[in-house]
């Protein structure tokens, strides 16, 4: 078991430190998979359905509704978290994957005649349980591992730690989405939902039973003790981050750059390549691809990260990943150079041996523009993942450990709030505009905080005492 800890670069070889990274990988990765074997065809199903088989129609009132879900989770996210610090994250992450169960399921019973309350439904579910899952695994491991590792001081090895376990969360994506989008061509994709369904209340199960403290943050109180009141815990959380100009400006830069990225995630990307490509599962091999080579990018990061000091590095990695230099003007640059031309462009077909069951269409016209997109996504990926490697290092010293839950919550939410305008504006701007001008403005929206960044590493950086 030792050699869990020496393969992660986890220092020592405790057993409660194995145990614990143990736990913790099988959980996350679990959890990831759960989540993704939908991902390149969850978004096109639903706006498909909203825009009666056209998901170019569909994408404004499927922003809508992502709306509804981020403010549901934006108001539930810090209450949640900070539920997590007072009563255990493992009651915490049970109840999320109870609900995205129940949610995933609904979403199987969708068609194009279904009413707009079933849609709503969905996605209130779905702000619920992202509320309740975000940030409690990882202040769990965080809180047990400060307590047991004293002596990693700069968290270089618990960065290193970090990069693989982003690594293992990427392979475990990898290895869901392309059997997702194979059964979804096979069967149907609601039945991919139903498994979906029943593998995250599995999960729900697993947490209870696993997500425990180490013996000695049980001896230290750190859990069990409950005469923190949650009020107090909630106050303190915010406090901590508006009384330190380093933690204000840090926190809003990475907070506008990631919710650009966000955007991107859950309303641009997957519209953006489905217009290259004309299936399912043509989607989600390109997003294979691209799941494994980051799987290595982030396995490296951890050991790269080593050699930059986080204060002069991550806003400057920050800056190169995402503005015009390898990211967001890129692609629109591509998108306007190659622009799609599926309609009578031959289509490359590839079937199942023995089998007239295509699984396979590549449009001939669209094998130079994604040969591009690759470059362009895996060039910047080096820059985003040691960046993504340094800024955990700085966020693990300077959160208490008594608010972590509620603060690894809060920063999320504070994302989802930035991002919320951006994707009801995005989502319109995409049906009047096109994808290259919502690229070019997100191209904009990360650099400012990539700025922002900037300005607040160069205050003094505040670290805290537990």
């Amino acid at each position: 078991m030792g050699r869990i800890t020496s393969y992660f670069g986890l220092q020592g070889e405790k057993p409660e430190v194995t145990r614990l990274a143990a736990t913790f990988l099988g959980l996350s990765t679990s959890m990831t998979a759960a989540i993704s074997i939908s991902a390149t065809f969850y978004l096109i199903f639903i706006a498909e359905a909203l825009g009666n088989g056209s998901y170019i129609n569909g994408l404004a009132l499927a922003g809508v509704f992502i709306v509804v879900q981020k403010v549901v989770q934006t108001l539930l996210d810090y209450p949640t978290g900070t539920l997590g610090d007072l009563v255990g994250q493992r009651w915490v992450l049970a109840s999320a994957f109870l609900t995205y169960s129940a949610a995933f399921y609904i979403v199987s019973l969708i068609t194009a005649s279904s009413p707009f309350g079933l849609f709503l439904v969905v996605y209130i579910l779905m702000g619920v349980a992202a509320s309740q899952e975000s940030g409690a695994l990882d202040s769990w491991f965080d809180n047990n591992y400060t307590l047991t590792v004293p002596e990693d001081n700069d968290k270089a090895h618990y960065g290193v730690f970090v990069g693989k376990q982003a690594m293992f969360l990427r392979i475990s994506r990898a290895l869901a989405i392309l059997p997702g989008a194979f059964i979804a061509v096979l069967v149907a994709r609601a039945f991919v939902f139903q498994i979906q369904s029943i593998a995250c209340m599995l999960i729900a199960v697993a947490s209870v039973m696993l997500v425990r403290d180490i013996p000695i943050k049980r001896e230290l109180g750190q859990t069990d003790e409950v005469e923190v009141k949650y009020f107090s815990l909630l106050k303190e959380g915010a406090r901590h981050i508006i009384s330190s100009p380093f933690l204000k400006y840090i926190i809003l830069g990475n907070t506008l750059f990631l919710s650009i990225g966000f955007t991107w995630a859950e309303l641009i990307m997957y519209p953006y390549l489905y217009e290259y490509l004309t299936s399912d599962f043509a989607v989600a091999l390109l997003m294979t691809t691209v799941f494994v080579v980051f799987a290595f990018l982030w396995e490296r990061s951890g050991v790269w990260a080593k050699r930059f000091e986080p204060r002069r590095w991550v806003s400057r990695f920050r800056f190169i990943q995402s503005s015009g230099a390898l990211f967001f003007w890129l692609f629109a640059i591509i998108m306007l150079v190659f622009p799609p031309s599926l309609v009578n462009s031959e289509l490359i077909d590839v079937a199942i041996p023995f089998t007239n069951i295509v699984f396979l269409k590549v449009p001939s016209e669209s094998i130079v523009p994604i040969f591009l997109i690759l470059t362009v996504w895996f060039g910047g990926g080096v820059f985003f993942t040691v960046a993504a490697i340094l800024w955990i290092r700085v966020l693990i010293d300077v959160i208490p450990n008594r608010i972590r839950n509620g603060v690894y919550s809060l920063l999320p939410t504070l994302v989802v709030l930035a991002a919320i305008p951006q994707v009801a504006l995005i989502g319109w701007l995409i049906s009047v505009s096109g994808i290259p001008v919502v690229l070019l403005l997100s191209g904009l929206v990360s650099s400012i905080g990539a700025l922002l960044l900037w300005k607040g590493f160069s205050f003094q950086n505040t670290l805290v005492e537990d």
